[in-house]
């Protein structure tokens, strides 16, 4: 039912992208029409509105809509030519007339007819006046042919749209089969993609680091498989803005060629744009319903945000040089900054720039809190600001799509919080090393999974209340001391970086007591996935650094709880590299849970220091501190510390899992969460180490949740 909540949300604020979509030439009756007796002497004050005294005309519209039946005579098309008169005065205006007007003129039309006259004439036209039939034929076949080449441009914006729609849809299917279904599909070329294409950066072993040329340029890099979805699209964009333009001249509304091209290349590029407005926001939301459907991340959805947002402003961009040029050359730009319309263009390019720019990842990180905040709010002004744009024109529905999917989210949000309890009392305890528990009575009516992530607004933040409209996500865990059937409370454990979770822990520190009581609002849960109907035939080997440890557990604890340990055949494994034995202090608990389900738990200690006793347990002495590579046993047979007292290798570590999982014949899935660096080292690791021919297949999955 939820699912079904989340697709009729955004069905129905894309239908509004259905209407009003070619307001401008929308009816080529109508321009037609319009374009053939506009500069007739009227009797009108241009200066006045030049729509405003034509809509007040009984001349104007007696003969407008005698000319409507004359160039058409399906019934239809005349309505929607009416139509179209009552938009254009209404639009420009502010005049509203009706079709039982509009038909009651064309019906008295015939009894005022005046003889035809040039369009200098001195004297206003008193009356109906006909039309020259080679001339007004002529009007009809060019605006049919502009007409056509709009709406070419609006199909292949729709393009834009059909190829992401078809990304998801085959992710869905591919995701479905691994979960629901077991169909072997392209089991053959498993290694070669895993290897070539979906694990490894584009560069190197950065993805989740940002690599500097010469220090202080920044580049983010993506997947292959990603960066390959992306470059299809950018290729298809630059096709779609290059081909198919047929405007032939002479044209009625087209002075010369240069000013032709530059109006479809404008319509092209605008339309493009605004078609990549609903994917923008969509793609950047929380309750995105197609995380779900697809199994694709939060962290690939805001790839495909950002470069939908990149590609957007560069067509907008061409779109606003165009005009200025065009309004440049005709010497009237300080005449056309004085409507509008024009100026909330400039306010919505200006602000496309502004919210790529500071989006960008390093100036995100330096000041996140602010990120957050102007963010949202010119996303906000954004749609205003478009809406102002191109109201008069037509294509409100891409706007209104933007406004309903930005909503929608929203809302969503605050019923999320609001079924949680709204605010809520949580405990947050110290667990050392920065690392704080928080504790949080479960609600009744929502159902968490371990392995989904909420996310958590602290109020009791003291004097910088701007924190309060700030959010993180933390990944959700079951106590294990708790009944696993009927769990009382959600558990998060967060590392205190900068910002509200440095300021919720100077706040513990100060109480000096191991725990505080805080108000906060929770909003989740998220994360969740389809059923995972079909059994896994894979060893599964989590290998957590640091904090990454919950959501590499939150794995291996639903793979566990579903296995039949005493006849399955698959051995599991946990590799958790700390940097020294005080991080067992909080995750004691868990790390027993795994090993009395025959999972191997291995822990790394990268930090060596005797003076410090960092390797005082039970089972350790002087000479086992003085060997570095010796195992130390803890409660269970099957959890073994390592003091390594550095960094492990890696690819040493993935090499050797493989190999192990070679000499067996099982396939072997790696689960991976930690730093930025740990996770780039460890997805190299594993690209580089898959078998070009073997009889099992490796597999990786980043549990990370990076911006």
């Amino acid at each position: 039912m939820k699912l079904i909540g989340y697709l009729s949300g955004y069905i129905i604020t894309s239908l509004f992208s259905l209407t009003y979509a070619v307001e401008e030439v929308d009816s080529t009756v109508a321009t037609t029409c319009l374009y053939y007796y506009m500069d007739y002497n009227w009797g009108c004050n241009k200066s006045e509105g030049e729509f405003k005294c034509l809509c007040s005309s009984n001349n104007f519209l007696q003969t407008i809509t005698d000319c409507i039946y004359n160039v058409s005579s399906v019934k239809h098309l005349r309505d929607h030519a009416f139509q179209h008169i009552m938009k254009r005065c209404y639009g420009y205006a502010h005049i509203k007339l009706t079709m039982e007007e509009l038909h009651h003129y064309q019906e008295i039309a015939s009894e005022y007819y005046v003889p035809f006259v040039p369009t200098t004439n001195t004297y206003p036209i008193n009356g109906t006046m006909r039309a020259n039939e080679t001339q007004l034929a002529f009007y009809h076949v060019k605006f049919k042919e502009l007409t056509n080449s709009i709406l070419r441009s609006q199909w292949f914006s729709w393009g834009l749209v059909f190829y992401w729609v078809f990304i998801i849809s085959m992710a869905t299917l591919f995701n479905m089969n691994k979960r629901l279904f077991g169909f072997k599909i392209l089991t053959r070329y498993n290694n070669w993609l895993n290897r070539t294409i979906l694990i490894p950066s584009m560069f190197s072993d950065y993805q989740e680091r940002t690599f500097f040329l010469w220090r202080f340029i920044p580049f983010n890099f993506p997947t292959r498989a990603n960066a390959l979805v992306m470059t299809i699209f950018v290729i298809i964009t630059m096709i779609f803005c290059g081909i198919a333009y047929n405007i032939t001249l002479p044209h009625p509304y087209m002075p010369s060629r240069w000013y032709a091209n530059l109006y479809v290349v404008s319509y092209r590029t605008d339309l493009m744009a605004m078609a990549l407005f609903p994917l923008i926001y969509f793609f950047g939301i929380r309750n995105n319903p197609f995380m779900y459907l697809t199994g694709l991340s939060f962290t690939t959805f805001t790839y495909y945000h950002r470069w939908c947002a990149y590609i957007c402003t560069v067509l907008a961009f061409i779109h606003s040089i165009i005009w200025t040029s065009y309004a440049t050359n005709g010497h009237f730009y300080t005449e056309m900054t004085e409507d509008n319309y024009w100026r909330w263009g400039i306010v919505a390019t200006t602000l496309l720039f502004l919210l790529i720019f500071q989006a960008e990842k390093t100036i995100r990180n330096l000041m996140y809190e602010v990120f957050l905040i102007i963010h949202q709010l010119f996303s906000i002004i954004f749609i205003v600001a478009m809406y102002h744009h191109v109201a008069r024109f037509g294509w409100i529905g891409w706007i209104w799509s933007m406004a309903g999917i930005y909503g929608f989210d929203h809302l969503i949000r605050i019923i999320r919080i609001v079924l949680h309890g709204g605010i809520i009392k949580a405990r947050i305890e110290d667990s050392g090393n920065g690392v704080m528990k928080i504790i949080i009575d479960r609600p009744k009516i929502l159902q968490y999974q371990t392995g989904n992530y909420a996310f958590i607004y602290f109020l009791n933040s003291g004097k910088d209340i701007f924190y309060c409209y700030q959010s993180h996500p933390f990944t959700v865990l079951n106590n294990p001391e708790e009944d696993p059937d009927d769990p009382k409370t959600l558990v998060f454990h967060i590392k205190a970086h900068k910002g509200v979770t440095r300021v919720m822990l100077r706040k513990l520190l100060a109480s000096c007591q191991g725990s505080i009581d805080v108000r906060v609002m929770l909003e989740g849960p998220y994360g969740s996935q389809v059923p995972q109907l079909v059994k896994p035939e894979s060893n599964i080997v989590g290998i957590a650094g640091g904090l990454g440890i919950t959501a590499v557990y939150s794995h291996l604890y639903e793979i566990l709880k579903r296995d039949d340990n005493d006849t399955s055949p698959f051995k599991h494994k946990l590799i958790w590299v700390v940097r020294d034995m005080t991080y067992l202090k909080w995750f004691t608990k868990e790390l027993e849970w795994l090993s009395a389900r025959k999972c191997i738990v291995q822990i790394v200690v990268t930090r060596f220091d005797a003076d410090l006793g960092i390797f005082d347990v039970e089972s350790s002495d002087k000479s086992e501190i003085e060997n570095k590579e010796k195992d130390t046993k803890l409660d269970r047979d099957e959890i073994h510390v390592h003091k390594l007292g550095s960094k492990p290798n890696l690819p040493e570590i993935v090499s050797t899992e493989i190999k192990k999982c070679k000499s067996v014949n099982q396939n072997i899935t790696f689960v991976g969460c930690g730093p930025e660096l740990f996770n780039d080292h460890l997805r190299a690791a594993v690209a580089r180490n898959i078998p070009r021919s073997s009889n099992i297949n490796v597999e990786f999955q980043s549990e990370s949740f990076v911006w």
